[in-house]
């Protein structure tokens, strides 16, 4: 599917704001209403718009995040398929993906309570240590989230920054029924999620908003399959060496500038930084740490790189127990 620029600027405010009443973005993208309802069908059909979501603080929750990257061995295609269901059934899992590079699977595992990922890590390596020929794991402990300002074909000029971190908001039982219901569908209405929490209308607005305020709710997106888009999704670990504070806001801002860089990690264990981009080409790429490495070069003591080709599973919060 060709997108024209009325495709992407609608992409772009979705983006934004996936929330956006329809009033609203037939004003801001200057198109009628059966125009932009045909454009957004269309984009749905063809697969690249996969669902709108809220993106959510996990930390915030007191959720704790463990990567696994993982190299597998020798292996039968039906000892691989046996790992993916594994991994697919495991509600705590928020992300899994194959990836080339160094590795070849990424996952997420999320949970409030450590003991459950041992019990899931003992599992996994119990079942197939046959065939993981590597592993390494690391604790989420920031993430740094960007709009995709690609999508106008333009430089970012203003730095719009979502942090998922520490935040002082307590959110009690009824706000994580409302943000559950939201990371299902970010366009849901305050009616619907009323009727669903069996809280009043206004209840559930006022709780959304506080929820913004409090850092808890960092923005309501959709779901770009990157592919069909036509990007190619990289992800590049570098490693510093005798660098200042100075160097490190140096280097966040040199990134930040960057309408490509979609997402910055912070992991325990992990690389120094953890760069996440959506570009066209490999060419790009290159372009791209060929001007890291000329501007940065001194403090980079390593990077590696490694490659997102297939998305298998991607959520905010773990599936609830009924």
């Amino acid at each position: 599917m060709t997108l024209d620029l009325l495709d992407r600027r609608l992409l772009y405010e979705l983006d934004l704001n996936a929330r956006q009443p329809l009033s609203v973005l037939t004003k801001k993208i200057h198109v009628s209403r059966n125009v932009l309802i045909y454009r957004l069908n269309r984009l749905r059909e063809s697969g690249i718009i996969k669902n709108s979501f809220a993106e959510i603080n996990s930390i915030a929750l007191g959720y704790k995040t463990f990567r696994i990257f993982i190299k597998i061995g020798n292996c039968s295609p039906d000892e691989r398929k046996r790992l993916d269901a594994f991994l697919m059934s495991q509600r705590n899992l928020t992300w899994f993906s194959r990836v080339l590079g160094e590795w070849d699977i990424d996952v997420l595992f999320t949970s409030k309570d450590i003991e459950e990922f041992e019990t899931f890590r003992n599992s996994l390596f119990l079942s197939f240590n046959s065939m993981i020929k590597d592993s390494h794991i690391s604790l989420l402990s920031r993430i740094y989230c960007y709009h995709r300002d690609y999508l106008l074909g333009k430089e970012r000029k203003e730095v719009i920054r979502k942090v998922l971190g520490p935040s002082k908001c307590v959110p009690d039982s009824k706000d994580e029924e409302i943000l559950y219901l939201l990371t299902e569908d970010g366009a849901m209405s305050a009616l619907e999620i009323s009727r669903r929490t069996s809280l009043s209308v206004n209840t559930v607005i006022k709780r959304i908003h506080t929820l913004e305020n409090e850092n808890v709710i960092l923005a309501y997106r959709v779901f770009i399959d990157t592919n069909k888009l036509g990007y190619q999704y990289f992800k590049l670990h570098i490693f510093l060496r005798d660098y200042s504070q100075k160097d490190i806001i140096a280097l966040r801002h040199f990134l930040e500038s960057k309408s490509y860089v979609v997402y910055t990690d912070h992991y325990i264990g992990g690389a120094d930084f953890e760069i996440e981009l959506h570009l066209k080409t490999e060419m790009e790429y290159t372009d791209f740490v060929d001007s890291l490495i000329e501007r940065f070069g001194r403090i980079i003591e390593d990077h590696r790189l490694i490659k997102f080709y297939e998305e298998l599973l991607f959520r905010y919060l773990p599936l609830r127990v009924e």
